[in-house]
This record gives C-alpha cells, structure tokens and sequence, in this order.
C-alpha cells in the first residue's frame, strides 16, 4: 500500500481529498490518495509504490492547464514541498525545486539582478509544470532558459537530461509523453539591472490581469493554430458568452472557459466540443487542446 511504502520517509497520505479547491477552474472529484512529498526519496518511493500497485499517478503544481473529472482521481494525487520549494542561485545559473512557482522564481531572479522570467512571471504554474509543457507567453518559452531537468521515473530512477536533449515545441515537450517526474531544473539568465526587470515583470502582470476574465478558469482552452490565434478564431464564430450550465465561454476571451459557480467538468467538456467544432465547419481548423483532460468529461 501507498502508506506503507511511505512510512518513515518525508510524505503525507491522505485519501478521498476533493481536487475542485485545488485547481484554478475549481472543478474536480476527490483523489483516492493525496500525497504531500518532501523531498527527492520520497518521490522515488511514491512512484515505485504507484507502479507496483498499478495506480494512475498525478502530478499536481499550481492546479492551472488543468480539468478534472467530476468523478474524481482514480489513483494517486501528488503535490510537492519541502525541498522542492528551494531555490539557489548562482549567478548566472539558477538551480530551483520543481514546486517552485513561476512568479517567485521571478521575483528572486529579479533582486538578484538576472533576466528571462519576466514575460513568463505572470503564468500561474509550477517550475516542474512549465518545463512538462514548454510554457510560454509573450514570445518568451522556459525552454529559451533552460539549461539541464532532474527528472525521477516511474522505477523511482534518478537522472539529469540535458534540455538540449529533450524534444520540445510549442506548448509541447517529450516529457508528456513519459512517465518521467520533474523534479528540478537549471535555468541559465542574463545580468540585467534589477529596476528594468521589475518594471519588465510589472507590466507583464498587468498585461496579463487585463487579458484574462476574473472568475475561475484554467487560461487557454486550446492551442494557438500556426500563425494564428484561437481566441480570434473562436470570437468570430461568435461563441462568446456561450453557457452550458455553470460554465461559460468568457466574454473578456473567447479561448477562455470560467466557472461562474456550479460548474462541472462535464459541463467545461460540453463547451469544448462546441468550440472545437465551431472552428471546423467556419475555418476547418481542428483546434488542439492546450489544457489537460483526465477522463471522460462529456456526458
């Protein structure tokens, strides 16, 4: 069992948690298990216990990018901390835990004087998330700063991989399609003045702020087709403000999708279907989706 495995080492296990209050679109039945893991044999010990018993496992950041089905997590659920929420740097490297968000890694680059989080500050993700997906925003990917991954497997098998080894595209890494865990990362910045990075990472969060609706969301629902942009393509088929039950197509951005309270992911899993295919029969765009869906989520 996932407790046994873990007796002694730095976790906590809980079981049956709800995930709706631990993901930005605050949607999402209970995990079966929760695990809270505080350093690298920790996870190690998770992963090889997950894999012996033959549960789905889930790596949990910031809750963003995410819809989880209403029935819940089959398997196990697990959030990073202790040791994975540090951060040190050594200018011009920065060497940080993969539970660290993407804004006070900024933050810290920034008193520090090093550049190349400021457009990523704003994206409410941890490290570990951002490098799984090659986050970006404003022509800016953590790819562009990435130096080397700690990544643990399935087997609870430690290794550091080069980034300049690791597949990656737009919103897309090889590490999706792996069982691999980010467990840290070194990223490699520019001396800048400490001023203009924070005037840099203020205006960015404004930008950011004034972009996206203010209820509960996930932020891009799909993919930005090549050259193009989804949100345009999805206003001009005129899906804003389109509900179904609690959830809607936000007016502020229509590649949005908020929770104005109630929302189900059944109900987010309806409106994805009509945008999807909204933007095939007006453009023959088959848009992708950029957010991850677990489960069935359409009726």
């Amino acid at each position: 069992m996932i407790e046994e495995a873990l007796r002694g080492l730095r976790a906590t296990v809980r079981e049956n948690v709800p995930l709706s209050g631990r993901t930005t679109l605050r949607i999402g039945g209970p995990a079966r298990f929760f695990v809270e893991v505080h350093d690298v044999d920790a996870l190690a010990a998770l992963l090889r216990a997950g894999r012996a018993e033959g549960l789905p496992i889930l790596a949990l950041g910031k809750g963003s990018n995410l819809l989880v089905p209403d029935s819940g997590f089959p398997g196990v659920v697990f959030t990073l901390a202790g040791d994975f929420l540090a951060t040190r740097i050594e200018p011009p490297d920065v060497v940080a835990g993969s539970g660290v968000s993407l804004m006070s890694l900024a933050v810290a680059t920034q008193k520090a004087g090093l550049s190349g989080l400021e457009n990523l500050s704003g994206i409410p993700s941890s490290l570990g998330g951002a490098v799984r997906i090659n986050a970006g925003s404003y022509g800016s990917e953590i790819f562009d700063v990435l130096v080397a991954v700690d990544l643990v497997s399935a087997r609870g098998e430690r290794r550091t991989a080069p980034a300049a080894e690791i597949p990656h595209g737009y919103r897309w890494t090889a590490l999706l399609e792996s069982d691999d865990v980010v467990s840290g990362a070194v990223l490699r910045l520019v001396p800048k003045p400490a001023e203009q990075i924070a005037a840099r990472i203020t205006e960015v969060t404004a930008k950011r702020r004034g972009a996206l609706p203010k209820q509960p969301n996930a932020g891009s629902i799909f993919k930005n087709p090549p050259g193009l942009f989804a949100g345009r393509l999805l206003e001009e088929c005129g899906l804003k403000g389109r509900r179904v039950g609690g959830a809607e197509i936000s007016p502020v951005h229509a590649n949005v999708i908020v929770n104005l309270g109630g929302a189900t992911a059944a109900d987010v899993g309806a409106l994805m279907d009509e945008m999807k295919k909204a933007a095939k029969e007006k453009f023959g765009i088959d848009l992708v989706p950029e957010i991850r869906v677990l489960g069935r989520t359409t009726p």
